[in-house]
């Protein structure tokens, strides 16, 4: 991970567009910032990917619409011993249905879900968890059934100034206005993280084209799309996995570069191949360098 000074208002606010993109039509973001907010010590791309996944989740809480409340202070506390604590409190806060006390007692498991099958991996809060342990933080998550649910999390204040945060709506990292946008076939048969895959290789700068089968990945190439690289996870529903269509992309387009991806580290510990591997969860910076290395 690589740990930035960020200025978390400008950050979130070049976010809205990859946030609102991820969410439907009758679900609104709303975000209220204290004065003079102070910068953070996090990881970019772990902190986008956080933010995503925490918005998902507030989505599907929402069946019929809502607001999603992204809001920041500063606050100081003071420990028992006297010692002071300089920190800005994120929260997320939905309208949605709910947990129950026995779910939220789960919900950090890596895995673990309560969506329909294919409609979630179970991997966003177990990264959001992570991802605010590594930053020096805390987390905290209020949910009543019927009364929305509140994630809090705890940044500790850095010394530094902040970096300029990425513009989510500037030039792109792999196109541009000025030129054609690199191609990417996304294969992945979980909505969930199809949904959230595809915002962040948008935010990267490619065009996407999403398979939700490996069948459905090999009719896109044979009908001539334009594809520079192709993103797959490996373990998949229908009887072929990703590295079985790897294989078979091998054979009939032998220049066309593959990266594969999974969430089950004892799949890739097995996993005879020379190709490209990303495990989940993926930062997008890791995302980036993965493709990256793939096409320059």
């Amino acid at each position: 991970m690589t740990h930035t000074p960020i200025d978390l208002e400008a950050h979130l606010r070049g976010m809205r567009d990859v946030l609102l993109g991820a969410l439907r039509g009758d679900i609104e973001v709303a975000m209220k910032f204290g004065a003079e907010l102070w910068p953070v010590h996090i990881d970019a791309g772990e902190f986008e990917l956080a933010m995503l996944n925490l918005c998902v989740n507030a989505r599907d809480a929402m069946a019929t619409g809502g607001t999603i409340t992204i809001s920041a202070e500063n606050v100081t506390e003071v420990a028992s011993d006297g010692v002071h604590s300089d920190l800005v409190k994120l929260c997320v806060a939905d309208s949605g249905c709910g947990m129950s006390q026995e779910v939220l007692a789960r919900v950090f498991e890596p895995f673990f879900t309560t969506k329909d099958v294919g409609k979630g991996s179970g991997l966003g809060l177990p990264q959001v968890y992570g991802f605010v342990q590594q930053s020096g933080g805390r987390l905290a998550l209020d949910s009543e059934v019927g009364a929305g649910t509140l994630v809090t999390l705890m940044l500790p204040r850095s010394s530094h100034r902040p970096v300029v945060p990425v513009d989510a709506t500037g030039p792109s990292t792999f196109g541009s206005d000025d030129g054609p946008r690199r191609q990417v076939l996304l294969v992945e048969d979980d909505a969930e993280v199809a949904s959230l895959t595809q915002e962040m290789l948008i935010h990267l700068g490619f065009g996407v084209i999403h398979a939700a089968s490996p069948s459905a990945a090999l009719g896109a190439l044979a009908n001539g799309r334009s594809v520079d690289v192709v993103f797959s996870d490996i373990m998949m529903s229908g009887g072929m996995s990703g590295l079985d269509l790897a294989r078979e992309i091998r054979r009939r387009h032998p220049h066309l570069r593959i990266v594969l991806t999974t969430g089950y580290a004892e799949a890739a510990a097995k996993m005879d191949s020379d190709l490209p591997l990303l495990l989940k969860p993926y930062t997008l910076e890791a995302v980036a360098k993965a493709l990256g290395r793939q096409l320059h």
